[in-house]
């Protein structure tokens, strides 16, 4: 028999998707285990390859019986057609059932997929992922009359049309951060809105909100060493709105000395949290504030890992601090 996740007094309101990349994962590991992560919050992992770090941060949110959630049909990466896989991992886990969630994409191979976890969850445990427009019609037809936990949309007013309320709570679902193709592109608009939609999502008859935090929903396989390096650093104003600064280095012409480009970026953010009392305090923004007193370059994928980090703490600190039970 399937052993249901459903929570009847369901308080969760953020749903923040990542695509399991190693500074990715090693940022929810240090939230998790460092309770920085309310239950308003369950992050969301499509992952792009099984490795000992997916495994192991899995295993600390069930240690902390917090819930994550899993993409189980991913549509990019190397387990793309091998839901088999991921399935086969996380029902070796002790207590998966309690505190992983199962989320599929709408797509062709989510009949499938659920095929495959029907023996562990039933669908009102599920998450489903229907942000594109046409696959509506295949969402529908994989809830039918049945009721999903949740079922993260678009913004377009066919999901909510088309889409009823019991058939899963509507998350809204959609990518706030105007990604740049260029780091130096991002010093033309150093400061800019971010979203608000944690303020109105009620209001906008949705259960919750979903984005894909400061990274965006664009999959690169690989990196590049950048000319320029950026910190992109979430903050609220006077109205609680989520905006974000981009603190960018000076030396941009070529990809050489990364630490003193490094170092030119951090700056400018030191300067910034100090001058601005208002600015969010996080364990993250403390470590930026120490590598600055220490003159310490942590490479490219800690800068990452600790961007994240600031911007979930960001938004847990307003979900604690604001009642929308």
């Amino acid at each position: 028999m399937p052993i249901l996740n459903y929570i009847v007094e369901d308080i969760t309101m953020y749903l923040p998707i990542f695509r399991g990349r190693m500074f990715e994962l090693l940022a929810l590991e240090f939230l998790i285990r460092n309770d920085l992560l309310g239950d308003k919050i369950i992050p969301i992992i499509e992952p792009v390859k099984m490795t000992t770090t997916l495994r192991r941060v899995i295993e600390s949110f069930i240690e902390k019986r917090h819930e994550i959630g899993l993409v189980c049909n991913p549509t990019v990466g190397e387990l793309v057609h091998e839901s088999s896989q991921i399935i086969s991992t996380i029902t070796e886990i002790n207590g998966f059932q309690e505190y992983l969630i199962p989320v599929l994409h709408m797509n062709e191979d989510c009949d499938t997929t659920y095929q495959q976890l029907s023996d562990y969850y039933s669908k009102d445990s599920l998450i489903a992922s229907c942000s594109q427009i046409e696959n509506i019609s295949r969402c529908l037809s994989f809830v039918q009359d049945e009721c999903l936990r949740y079922i993260l949309v678009g913004e377009s007013r066919e999901f909510t049309r088309q889409i009823p309320s019991n058939l899963g709570g509507k998350v809204l679902c959609a990518d706030r951060f105007s990604k740049r193709q260029r780091n130096v592109d991002y010093i033309e608009d150093e400061d800019e809105f971010f979203s608000s939609d944690h303020i109105y999502f009620r209001e906008d008859g949705f259960k919750g909100i979903s984005d894909y935090s400061i990274i965006g929903d664009e999959f690169i396989d690989g990196g590049f060493a950048p000319k320029a390096v950026a910190i992109h650093i979430i903050y609220q104003d006077n109205q609680q709105v989520f905006r974000i600064h981009h603190f960018v280095s000076d030396s941009n012409d070529d990809t050489s000395n990364p630490a003193g480009k490094f170092g030119e970026a951090l700056l400018k953010l030191w300067r910034w949290a100090n001058l601005n009392s208002w600015a969010e305090r996080t364990r993250s923004m403390e470590e930026f504030c120490q590598l600055y007193s220490e003159g310490r370059y942590p490479g490219l994928g800690i800068i990452k890992k600790l961007s994240i980090q600031h911007h979930l703490e960001v938004v847990n600190q307003y979900f604690e601090t604001n009642n929308h039970e």
